[in-house]
């Protein structure tokens, strides 16, 4: 439940495709999407950071927002981006282009050992096993493994969006923005909110 946001229709299709196409491939792998709830955020190990993406697509208007959030170890935040596109095709295109986006501001930011986690198994699914096909999201998924080997150490793991909702909030919060903007070891405020959040349910876990 997302509490102070009005969707509409658009919005509501996109989520739909996006979790229709994912829950196929869970199906797939013998995974079910409700096998993991209450999954908490996990932070990177020492000396890695990690950077969530996710995206707000608006099918309407074909524009989305990709929003990047990276965390150190301890769950504090190293910096963040919100990066807006025009003339995406879908959702899923919109969410290959955010963990794209995720790749350039680590290169911008310096980071040499990264976790890219996003919850779309359809874009992580396609980096973890390079699959080459005539899908429209080969391209990009070809070009982020292409900006991988500008670093010593990247990972590309699967979270369900109970564990992404930071980068959610991002996205969300892009959307009242619509140009790019840059954050270093600070983020919007409702964004920290979240990330405090986070990092609470982690360290105090039982």
């Amino acid at each position: 439940v997302n509490k102070g946001l009005n969707f509409e229709l658009h919005e509501i299709v996109g989520f739909i495709q996006s979790y229709v196409q994912d829950s196929s491939l869970c199906k797939t792998k013998g995974l079910s999407p409700f096998m993991q709830r209450n999954v908490l955020w996990r932070p990177p190990k020492s000396g890695v950071i990690k950077l969530n993406f996710d995206a707000s697509f608006m099918s309407n208007t074909n524009f989305s927002i990709s929003a990047v959030l990276a965390r150190d170890s301890d769950g504090q935040i190293m910096g963040a981006c919100t990066y807006p596109l025009l003339d995406v095709a879908d959702a899923f295109m919109a969410e290959a282009r955010a963990c794209e986006r995720a790749l350039y501001f680590a290169l911008d930011m310096g980071f040499r050992k990264v976790v890219l986690e996003g919850d779309s198994l359809t874009v992580i699914k396609k980096l973890n096993l390079n699959i080459v096909d005539r899908s429209v999201l080969s391209p990009i998924s070809q070009h982020i493994l292409f900006l991988a080997g500008s670093f010593k150490e990247v990972t590309y793991p699967f979270v369900p969006r109970e564990a992404n909702k930071a980068a959610h909030e991002l996205a969300m919060d892009g959307r009242n923005r619509q140009f790019p903007c840059f954050w270093v070891e600070e983020a919007p405020l409702s964004v920290i909110d979240v990330v405090e959040s986070d990092r609470y349910e982690w360290f105090h876990r039982r």
